[in-house]
């Protein structure tokens, strides 16, 4: 039977180098030192036969120790220094690294680069390798990884995008042998995958999985939509399976819904793999969509083997008119997303992730790009139950053989998941668009094409204005990615590739980049902060700008992307620049910025002002948001005492009333409004008004000093809770300006991270303190009982 052992708990961890140990041995698991187990660990460092006892004491006058060091080179190194701590996987150690003014990390985070170490021991039963295979699981390790277990040297993991897997059957040690001791070295110093922060340390889960001898192999477990009418689904299930024990009789069987179909038996041979294809027809299918997340379940079964994999029913294609989901024409609302969250850096668990997904729902996201790498277990295992296509996208465009190793395994790891609807090869390479581009290109295309027979191939491109494209390129893809195509600095690049080549689709991959602060109004750069009204500061000119100059705001603004997307519906849609804040790439300032203000939400998820314009256009049910808020202070107030009013609805007419005084109503243009008024402390309210009678209304409201503090469940998961916290005043009206710090105390759960959204915070990392910023802060933390209280004063 398969079985799975979480191994998240109780690894040790060591900031910094230490002496790392050898990789070649001069004999068999006798490297020795922290990759074998130390004196007070139950195991000999090295297993020695009789005879081998026999010849070290005699090489080395009777001390068996000294004769592994004389014959093998082993390490004697016999304990751990004080500096190793107790951690839990996922980690990320970077978060809790100070941040340094050092140029050459600006676009990383501002965390300095080193080599961090984890050691783990675990026990294992006598007999469990009689029939069984025995698999060492990692998820992500952020940063080059060396791993060694057991004093032998078990090999390397280059990207930080890409899970590792080590079958450790023979080597692991059982019962009386001892403990299995494992060690693992992360270098962050050998160079970064992305312009972004990436992170560092073992940063998702790690896991022992026991397979039987005969058994499924999971990666190359394939169900995919053969054909589907209006009244039924074709589905092809493709699958192997591996003998690895005596010579078996095998007839899988395979459940789907309420059909059992059992396969034609096999006699399998010791280490011989044997491939199955089983087709069903379901009947009145239940198909996947965002908007309705119907998901099936295959159970299959060899032996005393059986895997349960969940799948969709979907159709994908592409034209020259846009998407088509399930043969309908859809419209793609999407942004892109990096991996990274306040407070944890990129150490997210499920329920952050479904956190996030929940966030960009309510705004009326369909899809998310995975920018610039492979998108994690996590989140599409979100966008499959709560309904999220993908681009699941390749880290580079190169085909050298590891690249292409980790493609292969992204594929098959991730194909059976309902929400990916396209594989993007690659994100504005340099070399794309040229014959070297081609015939790489050309590579991973073919690989994609024989794993996979249901997605879309595109690759994201940064063009020219002058729309200078290589047809053998193109000639590679299903649809041709532009990102910008709306913006002024990519000139008529995508309008002209339209005319020279009508026949290719083309679709928008990346758009807006549009900067803002939450909560802030007007440009500050002695604080890195930008207006929600739209930024002076350019993306590509320095310092302040004027309006019209190339850059300036982003690289373009969100109500140019939505007038494109109307002109030009056979882009697809967009994907907007990005959904969250992301740590690192902090455009337009450099330090003490050390976070992107690119997203609609902050990094702790709290919404800027057009998170509501997007939602606006993207949803039906009656709203308006009114900006900015009605604090005196932090207001960009004209001489003239005008202060600037902007409303974001779907209603069609509103009207802005201050302290009862009407400025009268508007016309919602393009889900927007705008006002300029005298400033007045007091009421701003605006109310909105649909075409069929319908009203709704917002305030905002001049508030007193802070007095209290609010705190509010935000998402309750399977393991995490996340709250924010408010600053109030003695009228529980909001304190949009309040900066204070806070202290937070939790019983019934401990705190995994804190944050506040604010892009300049380079506070020192603390589990207990954290400034508001504009307000609010967010606390992460883990349940530990079922009885939680999160108690914070000001400190």
């Amino acid at each position: 039977m398969r079985k799975c052992y979480s191994l998240n708990q109780d690894w040790l961890f060591h900031y910094g180098a230490i002496q790392e140990p050898l990789k070649i041995a001069k004999k068999a698991y006798a490297l020795g030192g922290l990759t074998s187990p130390l004196p007070e660990e139950a195991g000999d460092r090295v297993i020695t036969s009789a005879g081998g006892d026999y010849f070290l004491k005699l090489i080395a006058q009777g001390d068996k120790q000294i004769g592994l060091r004389n014959l093998a080179s082993t390490d004697l190194t016999s304990s751990l220094s004080q500096e190793w701590q107790k951690i839990t996987v996922p980690h990320d150690w970077k978060v809790a690294q100070p941040f340094k003014d050092e140029p050459r990390n600006l676009m990383s985070g501002s965390k300095s680069d080193t080599t961090g170490y984890y050691r783990r021991t675990f026990s294992l039963p006598a007999n469990l390798f009689q029939d069984n295979r025995v698999i060492l699981h990692f998820a992500g390790i952020m940063g080059l990884a060396d791993f060694w277990l057991n004093g032998a040297y078990l090999g390397q993991n280059i990207s930080g995008y890409t899970a590792k897997d080590f079958d450790i059957t023979e080597m692991a040690r059982y019962g009386s042998e001892g403990i299995n001791a494992l060690l693992i070295k992360v270098d962050t110093t050998a160079g970064h995958e992305g312009w972004w922060y990436e992170g560092a340390g073992i940063y998702k889960n790690v896991w022992l999985e026991v397979v039987p001898n005969l058994h499924i192999d999971t990666d190359s477990l394939y169900i995919f939509t053969k054909q589907l009418t209006s009244q039924k689904a074709t589905v092809q299930v493709d699958f192997t399976v591996k003998n690895y024990g005596a010579v078996k009789q095998v007839q899988p069987q395979i459940t789907i819904f309420d059909q059992t179909v059992n396969l034609v038996s096999h006699t399998l041979a010791t280490d011989q793999d044997e491939k199955y294809t089983a087709t069903f027809v379901l009947a009145q299918p239940k198909l996947w969509t965002p908007g309705t997340p119907n998901l099936y379940t295959a159970k299959v079964t060899v032996g005393m083997d059986t895997v349960t994999q969940t799948f969709g029913i979907r159709t994908f294609s592409y034209d020259t008119t846009g998407f088509y989901l399930n043969q309908q024409h859809y419209e793609l609302h999407g942004v892109c997303e990096h991996q990274d969250f306040a407070g944890v850096g990129i150490a997210l668990t499920q329920d952050i992730v479904d956190y996030k997904i929940k966030i960009l729902k309510e705004m009326g996201v369909n899809a998310i790009r995975s920018t610039h790498h492979f998108a994690s277990t996590e989140l599409l295992t979100a966008c499959d139950r709560l309904g999220i296509l993908v681009i699941n996208e390749n880290r580079l465009l190169e085909s050298t053989s590891w690249r292409v190793a980790d493609l292969i395994k992204m594929v098959k790891q991730s194909r059976n998941h309902a929400s990916i609807a396209f594989w993007s090869i690659a994100n504005e390479e340099v070399i794309g668009n040229t014959q070297l581009g081609s015939r790489v290109a050309k590579r991973l295309v073919s690989t994609i094409k024989h794993l996979d027979k249901e997605r879309l191939i595109i690759s994201a491109e940064l063009l020219n204005p002058e729309g200078i494209v290589d047809a053998d390129y193109l000639s590679n893809l299903d649809v041709l990615g532009v990102n910008y195509p709306e913006a002024d600095v990519m000139g008529s690049g995508a309008k002209l590739i339209k005319e020279k080549y009508p026949q290719q689709p083309l679709m928008s991959t990346e758009n807006a980049s549009y900067f803002s602060t939450r909560g802030v109004y007007k440009d500050d750069a002695t604080k890195q902060q930008c207006s929600n009204f739209g930024s002076l500061y350019s993306m590509i000119l320095p310092g302040k700008r004027q309006p019209n100059e190339p850059g300036v705001g982003g690289t373009a603004h969100p109500e140019t992307v939505m007038t494109y997307l109307k002109a030009h519906a056979y882009m697809g849609g967009v994907f907007l620049w990005s959904g969250f804040d992301y740590f690192g790439e902090p455009s337009p300032f450099t330090y003490p910025a050390i976070s992107s203000q690119f997203g609609v939400v902050d990094t702790c998820g709290f919404k800027k002002d057009y998170f509501y314009y997007y939602k606006a256009h993207w949803t039906s049910k009656p709203f308006v948001h009114v900006m900015p808020h009605w604090n005196e202070a932090g207001l960009d107030i004209d001489a003239q005492g005008n202060v600037a009013i902007r409303a974001f609805s779907n209603l069609s007419m509103a009207e802005c009333l201050v302290n009862g005084k009407s400025f009268g109503r508007k016309v919602v243009s393009d889900c927007r409004v705008d006002w300029t008024v005298p400033y007045a402390a007091g009421e701003l309210k605006i109310i909105a008004y649909g075409s069929h009678g319908e009203t709704i209304q917002t305030v905002k409201v001049t508030s007193g000093s802070v007095d209290s503090l609010k705190t509010t469940l935000l998402f309750d998961g399977q393991s995490e809770q996340l709250y924010s916290l408010t600053a109030l005043d003695k009228n529980k009206q909001i304190v949009p300006t309040s900066n204070q710090s806070v202290v937070i105390s939790v019983t019934g759960g401990h705190i995994l991270g804190l944050g506040n959204g604010n892009p300049a915070d380079i506070s020192a990392h603390s589990l207990t303190r954290i400034n508001l910023f504009n307000g609010k802060a967010l606390v992460i933390l883990k349940k530990d009982t079922t009885t939680i209280t999160v108690a914070a004063t000001f400190g």
